[in-house]
């Protein structure tokens, strides 16, 4: 069935309350920001593994990571037997899972640690390196996307190689 214009509307604009929430929560006194270690924009205050930083951190962790991708996976685990039954692969259903699992996986990993252990003796240089590979996701996810889509495949070869591939060619670099 075809995604409905009120559908589409009330999905975005739940998703813009989720991040505005969870991006005023330390705003608010429940979790802290502070500068990243190279002093290039802000993150959450790990320095300080108070009982306020683990309560936000285990709380934005589960709503913001892991019910995403139980979602995730799930959804893609349905259409990958969808396609299954069909015989009909059109990309691969464990890409974006695995992106996002790779992309936040050590940030997420490095803050869980701040909440045990002190961070502070690990070098600002190697702190911020988990930051800036969750920052590339949005980026990552359009490369992803627009790979994994055969119609904006052929425009970037097209683009790229000013040739035009034709309908039965993408078809069968797909198989």
């Amino acid at each position: 069935s075809k995604l409905q214009w009120s559908t589409a509307i009330s999905t975005v604009v739940f998703a813009w309350l989720f991040a505005a929430f969870w991006s005023v929560m330390p705003l608010l006194g429940w979790g802290e920001y502070d500068y990243e270690p190279l002093r290039t924009c802000c993150t959450l205050d790990y320095s300080k593994g108070d009982r306020n930083y683990i309560t936000f951190l285990f709380a934005l962790s589960i709503f913001n990571f892991m019910i995403p991708g139980f979602i995730m996976l799930t959804a893609y685990q349905s259409i990958h037997q969808k396609f299954k039954k069909t015989g009909h692969y059109k990309f691969n259903t464990g890409l974006p899972l695995k992106t996002l699992v790779i992309c936040w996986g050590p940030y997420c990993l490095l803050c869980f640690y701040a909440a045990v252990e002190n961070v502070m003796f690990i070098s600002p240089k190697y702190r911020m390196i988990p930051a800036v590979i969750a920052k590339t996701v949005p980026t990552v996810d359009a490369f992803i996307y627009a790979l994994g889509n055969e119609n904006y495949r052929g425009g970037i070869w097209q683009f790229l190689t000013g040739q035009k591939i034709e309908k039965a060619e993408v078809d069968n670099k797909t198989k």
